[in-house]
């Protein structure tokens, strides 16, 4: 890969977590307005401006539609089979990350998440992290400006559900209205529902994030998916004007002011649904969800927008070679780099092939674990299992679903859903009846074998005595 003198002092990666890529209004395709028709735009001028300034990536596919799964494929380069973390919440990230490369060339590792149970230690994301911060935007840009060179990443979820207020440090009293609000909207024998949690959440934290989820689950039991996706929208706006602007513009004229040079890399770990098979983004294989925004900005990259087809694997290898980072031998990657495109020395060859795979447990025995992690108890694993994957190849994608939500969401049942897509104009999926899946399953069929423990092969004689002859001792 890349070596020689650095390109960039401060390479910041800055992850929007949910932001689907179509919410950016400077989008050219997007998804939305055919299928939640009666939803209306939002401002996102910080975005339109960066995408406007830089090298914009509206057709990323996301490796997986939960946190952990797709940030370790972003920050590697690799596919979850490949990495370690392609469960929703298990195993431990083992390959080597932009923060390995990044602490071997000499530089300040620094990383801020706004979801730490998640993004932390427990599944090893925090190795070769020199400065890990929670929820601490300013801290974050003190870490950086005040080292030479660095490598970090700010991860915000402030667009996540609650949409656009995160927590009450963040949301304040607009978020208290906003939750007042729903709960006028459910009916009072509507139940309250098990809490999954991404971050640590004081006592009124909990109760807000309870009753704003309680609203969210009855809108979608009662089919009310443009309600919901324009409540998604809003928060959308309110996150981008609230916080990650104000942000942007501190960490960008703090580093000016030191006379360093930026490369900024904003991108999203996965979107937001509403449908039949999506209630947000959990599992989902639509294509809101996995399709997600890669935005470059620096010195020597001019603005573009770049249509066709990219991997959130491709991150890596790009900015690293950007930046000048040496990584490790030939093969380590999955992706690949696409940073002569981003320096407008040649164009995308065409659409990537892209995978997406989906991986959960009972939601009970997951709200039970976490309880116990929570407490200081040591669980132990969690048992998880396939639910839906898809595989894009040209102009089509397939999708097979693996298990059935039942009740909310809350149960499932073993079935075998297929569908075929294909991409028309503007880049929209609609559904082919009469397709033969076959290629684009076997793509799924070979990409899962990696999962296939090794099998034990019997040794006779004679290849004892080969072996031998060889010098083994066997």
């Amino acid at each position: 890969m890349a070596s020689g003198d650095s390109h960039y002092d401060h390479v910041v990666f800055v992850s929007v977590d949910t932001m689907r890529s179509d919410a950016i209004g400077a989008n050219p395709i997007p998804l939305w307005p055919a299928k939640h028709p009666s939803a209306r735009p939002v401002k996102t001028t910080v975005l339109d401006e960066l995408a406007g300034g830089g090298s914009f990536f509206p057709n990323m596919i996301s490796a997986a539609p939960y946190t952990a799964a797709s940030h370790a494929t972003i920050l590697t380069g690799q596919y979850p089979l490949r990495n370690g973390l392609h469960e929703f919440y298990n195993g431990s990230l083992r390959a080597p990350t932009v923060f390995t490369y990044g602490r071997r060339a000499g530089r300040r590792t620094v990383m801020k998440v706004d979801f730490p149970i998640i993004l932390g230690p427990e599944l090893g994301f925090t190795r070769d992290v020199d400065v890990y911060l929670s929820e601490e935007d300013d801290q974050f840009i003190d870490a950086v400006v005040s080292a030479r060179s660095t490598v970090a990443l700010a991860h915000f979820g402030g667009v996540h559900v609650p949409y656009g207020f995160h927590n009450t440090r963040f949301g304040g009293d607009v978020y208290r209205e906003k939750t007042a609000e729903l709960d006028a909207m459910v009916p009072a024998s509507v139940p309250f529902a098990d809490l999954l949690v991404e971050s640590y959440r004081d006592a009124e934290d909990t109760e807000l994030l309870v009753r704003y989820k309680r609203a969210t689950q009855y809108l979608h039991s009662e089919q009310r998916y443009d309600e919901l996706f324009q409540l998604y929208l809003d928060g959308v706006e309110h996150f981008l004007t609230t916080r990650l602007e104000p942000f942007l513009a501190r960490l960008t004229e703090r580093v000016a002011a030191t006379g360093r040079s930026l490369l900024l890399v904003l991108f999203a770990d996965h979107g937001e649904e509403f449908d039949e098979y999506s209630n947000g983004h959990f599992n989902s294989m639509a294509e809101g969800v996995l399709r997600v925004p890669l935005i470059i900005s620096g010195d020597g990259i001019g603005p573009a927008v770049h249509l066709d087809r990219i991997r959130t694997a491709d991150i890596t290898p790009t900015v690293m070679e950007l930046a000048g980072i040496a990584t490790s031998a030939t093969g380590l990657f999955d992706g690949q780099s696409l940073a002569p495109v981003v320096r407008g020395e040649t164009v995308l060859p065409g659409d990537a092939a892209a995978l997406a795979e989906a991986y959960t447990s009972d939601l009970n025995e997951f709200v039970a674990f976490q309880r116990e992690q929570l407490s200081g108890q040591a669980p132990g694993p969690l048992a998880h299992v396939l639910v839906g994957h898809a595989a894009y190849l040209g102009d089509q994608r397939v999708v097979r679903l693996t298990q059935q939500y039942l009740d909310m969401f809350r149960q499932m049942k073993p079935t075998n859903t297929v569908w075929v897509e294909q991409f028309g104009d503007g880049r929209l999926p609609a559904r082919v009846p009469h397709a033969d899946p076959a290629p684009l399953l076997a793509m799924l069929d070979d990409y899962r074998t990696a999962l296939t423990p090794p099998v034990d092969v019997p040794v006779t004689a004679g290849m004892r005595d080969q072996l031998r002859a060889l010098g083994y001792r066997v």
